[in-house]
């Protein structure tokens, strides 16, 4: 269904991503491809449909919930080792040879599909790892797809670990194929474009997902709720459609919260606005100078651009002058967690508003 709140897996659920759909098609089994966009844009249902749409086999690993110990790390590459163990059925005899593999690495035990990595002394090098999956691969004759999600939000020791491995796979492992996606281009280009990161030089085709047009909002909307049966007042849909901006994950939240629970249109944003503040928490969580980040965000959520009204403001919370660099990495920082544009404009109609609230 068009307003299914999960990630979809199925083409008739994925709306008029066609163009996007057939270019992951063709890049699929290339070494490296980097799935780029905003948040909720629909990057996750965009990889997880070509791939079931293809009878690609893949192993996925989520790392939205931010990765940044190596036992988040090890606990992560468990889950996703276990999701592919589970489903390697529809893939032919693959869970017996991915099982038979896996099995060797020191360090890892399997129960049924349920895999377990120790994070200890004992623990297996990711390396060994991505060796077993290229095994696999080898042995059956076809590439594996690994697909680490939101790749930037791993951090410190599990970030460097996990570009590390993926530099080695890509220069040493042929039988495995690479899909990188990130909603922070900025932070993801890094690990690409950098000098000094591992990552550096590796040639990459990318894919990127898009906001819908405001036709494209109103049919989405409108087909929606046809599908379900659902009598919906025309002015309703295109006030939702003025609000969100063509960032289709927000089209469903709302089209999903009307057919389920019947709420009106400004309790459904109220909600919103309500999940892209905990989000807005969660970055500032991580920032060291968290009241400047904050007053910057109101500010800008304001419509305040002028760079001269936004240093006076971060001197007067401070009581003291400071010097244009300051402004300048908050906003350079903003701008590469896909925050706010060039134009210090807000990407997120719903993080504007969270911003106003901080």
């Amino acid at each position: 269904m068009l307003f299914s709140p999960e990630p979809k897996r199925c083409k008739k659920d994925l709306y008029d991503f066609e163009g996007e759909l057939n270019a992951l098609k063709e890049y699929l089994g290339q070494p490296l491809v980097v799935v780029t966009g905003l948040r909720r844009t629909g990057k996750t249902s965009l990889i997880l449909t070509a791939l079931e749409e293809f009878k690609v086999p893949y192993v996925f690993f989520d790392l939205r919930s931010a990765a940044t110990s190596r036992r988040d790390l090890y606990a992560l590459i468990s889950h996703g080792l276990t999701g592919f163990l589970s489903k390697a059925s529809k893939w032919g005899r693959l869970r017996e040879v991915g099982t038979r593999f896996l099995k060797l690495v020191r360090g890892i035990s399997i129960s049924g599909v349920t895999v377990e990595l120790s994070w200890g002394r004992d623990r297996p090098l990711l390396s060994e790892v991505l060796k077993a999956l290229n095994e696999v691969g080898e042995e059956r004759g076809e590439k594996i797809v690994i697909v680490f999600d939101e790749l930037q939000r791993a951090s410190g020791h599990a970030s460097i670990t996990l570009q590390n491995v993926i530099a080695y796979a890509y220069d040493h492992l042929r039988n495995l194929s690479f899909i990188l996606s990130g909603s922070e281009m900025g932070v993801l280009y890094r690990f690409l474009k950098d000098s000094e990161a591992p990552l550096y030089g590796r040639a990459y085709l990318e894919v990127k997902t898009r906001r819908l047009s405001r036709e494209e909002s109103i049919d989405f909307l409108s087909r929606g709720f046809e599908e379900v049966g659902f009598k919906i007042n025309v002015d309703e849909v295109e006030e939702a459609v003025n609000r969100l901006n063509g960032i289709i994950g927000w089209l469903t939240y709302y089209g999903y919260s009307k057919v389920t629970r019947g709420k009106e249109l400004e309790e459904i944003w109220s909600e919103a606005v309500e999940t892209a503040k905990r989000e807005l928490e969660n970055f500032l969580g991580y920032r060291a100078s968290k009241n400047r980040y904050r007053t910057v965000l109101k500010l800008l959520s304001q419509g305040v651009k002028d760079w001269k009204r936004l240093k006076i403001s971060l001197e007067n919370l401070e009581g003291k002058n400071l010097s244009d660099r300051v402004l300048y990495d908050i906003l350079h920082t903003l701008k590469k967690h896909a925050i706010i544009d060039e134009q210090k404009e807000f990407q997120d109609p719903l993080m504007r508003e969270a911003a106003k609230a901080l």
